[in-house]
């Protein structure tokens, strides 16, 4: 196993990946959610050039939006993950693809505008129902935003018809709490922290809710917008 090829999947099969990321020379990082990156990032529709565009990418993980931002012509990117698992994955990517990407391991809230100005495009993917205090962060995410950000919630939604204004627990696998927004709600925040006009860019990833996750009324699935 000398080739550079060989060397690189040696690398790559010591990590569990979810998203996949095309590296070259036929690799492919084996992410779980299979296509379901490649389908958020064309409901996006981010301008082909980039040129001279800062970008801030929230919980990037192994880093895909932040690499293709870079690929549009992004001029100065900052990636951040609190996981030093996600360091050592995004590290393996910039290495394979010669990237000039920033990344910083840090908690959001620790990012301060005066230190780093604000961008003019913000990804935050998936975070929310991770956070503990998301109502604060999305606060903080407003004032590092200079021109829009694109967002990706999982949020509950009613199976009964009925529309509350509500965030929603459910258990993830691990036994973790999560918390939900239902779409009226999640409007209601946004606007609230500053994010206003939203418009909906997509949703995919329905799921019917099983009931180990303790979420009765509700099942789930993942709304993509533009605020």
């Amino acid at each position: 196993m000398n080739s550079y090829r060989d060397r690189l999947i040696a690398e790559i099969d010591k990590h569990h990946w979810y998203q996949r990321i095309d590296l070259g020379e036929g690799v492919i990082t084996p992410g779980e959610t299979k296509d379901a990156t490649e389908a958020k990032l064309a409901m996006m529709k981010l301008p082909e050039d980039m040129s001279g565009m800062s970008v801030l990418d929230i919980g990037c993980n192994e880093g895909f939006f932040a690499f293709e931002a870079e690929r549009r012509g992004a001029s100065r990117i900052l990636a951040l993950d609190k996981s030093r698992e996600a360091e050592a994955k995004f590290e393996l990517v910039k290495r394979a693809l010669d990237s000039a990407v920033d990344f910083r391991r840090i908690e959001l809230t620790k990012l301060k505008p005066t230190d780093v100005s604000s961008f003019d495009l913000v990804f935050f993917l998936s975070v929310f129902h991770h956070l503990r205090y998301p109502m604060a962060v999305l606060d903080h995410i407003a004032k590092l935003t200079r021109g829009y950000a694109i967002m990706e919630f999982v949020e509950a939604v009613p199976n009964d018809g009925t529309l509350p204004s509500a965030l929603v627990r459910k258990l993830s696998k691990q036994g973790h709490l999560h918390l939900l927004p239902t779409r009226k709600f999640l409007l209601e925040i946004l606007e609230r922290a500053g994010f206003a006009p939203v418009e909906i860019l997509g949703e995919h990833r329905f799921h019917r809710i099983k009931e180990y996750r303790d979420m009765p009324g509700f099942d789930e699935q993942r709304v993509v917008l533009k605020a």
